[in-house]
């Protein structure tokens, strides 16, 4: 097995963690990226959210944000405003290329994809090496940039998972009982995106198979407060495709999440019932509009991911792994709090101003990221 060292080691290739390499590199430290999967980005690319809930990021296009935002505007020549969840969506293989690109093009960042982190070798309270598939990595830093905060788990960190009541942290928004619901949903459910096209009129596409666990009668009501133009310009990619992210009785997967922080078996157990809920939604969807709408192809690899199903034209048509929004946290030294950063009542944040200098639209110059 190899034996690697370095200054800095980045476990986990989403937008932060490839963000944070990317930044310790420009800095001068010798860094390495560890990915899980062979696409960079996360939950914007192998995750598939293609079409992020972001109108309200619009003025927010400063350093590498800014920068990722410009370039999927370059390299995308239909342009990004496509849907309506967000004001810009791009193909997930895009988005990944350019993170690739990024990492490849810094002298002192090594991106090693494809590695699972398993065993963790501490000094004191300190975690000093992370053993991998295929290596050993000594590093005098090391970030968890994991979806799910694996280190964390491997390194017996303690750290919380799902609701926190007001009286812990006085918290405005916090509930002050739990309701049913976050008795038995401990933090928001996942979702399996994927990746839908139409195929135009009069055209047939290939039929979606019956997934071992098909519910089309949680999907009844899918869309039944929207026209169907909208639910599916809800997150519309350009070239007729549509990224399906549905909350609505869509997609979205919520049985025993517990499982996503026990074994390795356990989570996978969760992934695969996961990957058939949406395959039966993708069914779902092209019982009741008809076979002009299908699964797009190629859209992912195939390669080197969770194998639920052997037709690698849906396989393509679906993201690597779930979409997370939410994960273990650290019992750090300090917890930040929400009147820590937001401007509310008895807060310590200054209130924003009332005319924001930038709205929407693409700003003419950035300084660089």
């Amino acid at each position: 097995m190899n034996q690697l060292q370095t200054d800095v080691l980045v476990v986990g290739g989403g937008t932060g963690g490839t963000a944070a390499a990317i930044q310790a590199a420009r800095r001068g430290a010798k860094t390495i990226l560890v990915s899980q999967w062979s696409m960079l980005g996360g939950m914007l690319t192998s995750g598939g959210v293609s079409a992020p809930d972001g109108n309200e990021l619009a003025a927010f296009q400063t350093g590498i944000w800014g920068a990722f935002l410009r370039e999927l505007n370059h390299r995308q020549p239909q342009g990004l405003d496509n849907a309506w969840v967000s004001f810009f969506t791009y193909h997930p293989q895009i988005g990944a290329n350019i993170f690739a690109d990024w990492v490849k093009a810094e002298p002192n960042l090594l991106w090693i994809p494809e590695q699972q982190p398993l065993e963790v070798i501490k000094q004191g309270n300190k975690i000093t090496e992370v053993r991998f598939n295929s290596c050993t990595i000594h590093a005098k830093i090391i970030l968890d940039a994991t979806e799910l905060g694996d280190l964390l788990e491997l390194a017996e960190i303690p750290y919380r998972w799902g609701w926190e009541l007001k009286d812990q942290w006085q918290e405005p928004s916090a509930p002050i009982v739990l309701s049913t619901l976050m008795k038995t949903t401990p933090v928001q459910a996942p979702t399996w995106v994927f990746i839908m096209q139409d195929f135009g009129e009069n055209q047939i596409a290939p039929e979606i198979d019956i997934p071992p666990i098909d519910t089309p009668e949680l999907f009844t009501n899918a869309w039944k407060n929207y026209d169907i133009e909208s639910f599916l310009n809800y997150g519309r990619l350009p070239d007729n495709k549509f990224m399906i992210n549905w909350p609505i009785q869509g997609n979205d997967y919520d049985q025993n999440l517990d499982r996503l922080i026990g074994s390795s078996s356990e989570r996978l157990q969760f992934w695969q019932e996961s990957f058939y809920h949406s395959l039966s939604f993708a069914r779902f969807i092209q019982t009741k509009l008809g076979r002009r709408y299908g699964l797009a192809t190629g859209i992912f690899p195939i390669e080197n991911r969770p194998n639920f199903n052997t037709n690698p034209d849906i396989l393509s048509a679906f993201a690597l792994h779930p979409y997370y929004r939410e994960s273990r946290r650290i019992q750090g030294l300090t917890t930040i709090r929400e009147q820590d950063i937001l401007p509310i009542q008895n807060g310590y944040t200054a209130s924003l101003p009332s005319s924001p200098p930038f709205q929407g639209g693409w700003l003419p110059s950035s300084p660089p990221f």
